[in-house]
């Protein structure tokens, strides 16, 4: 049987995707709002008639950054909030193979 996960590392990887959340649907909702409020402007000055390529490419990349972050969140949520990317070498080694989180990492 399997020796449980480190209830220490289990919290912090928790709260490091916690703050993970927070920081990437933030930014998400910032580059929403920058670009409605930057079509707003734009179709007031020019109407829809005036719009220019860019105008609608930016809406493009609104909706692939979207996207990026849902997966992102999704792979997170997925993953339990652990990854190998904060771990040193030696935390690495005393994961048991046979643990939920060695797998999951």
């Amino acid at each position: 049987m399997a020796p449980p996960p480190d209830p220490a590392a289990l919290a912090a990887a928790q709260e490091a995707m916690k703050k993970f959340s927070i920081e990437a649907w933030t930014l998400l909702g910032i580059g929403l709002l920058v670009t409605i409020i930057r079509t707003f402007g734009r179709v007031k000055a020019l109407g829809l008639k005036g719009l220019q390529p860019d105008d609608y490419l930016v809406w493009v990349g609104a909706i692939c950054h979207a996207i990026e972050t849902g997966l992102a969140y999704c792979v997170g949520a997925t993953a339990q909030g652990l990854a190998n990317n904060g771990m040193t070498d030696e935390e690495r080694a005393t994961l048991s193979p046979n643990s939920p989180e060695y797998h999951t990492r």
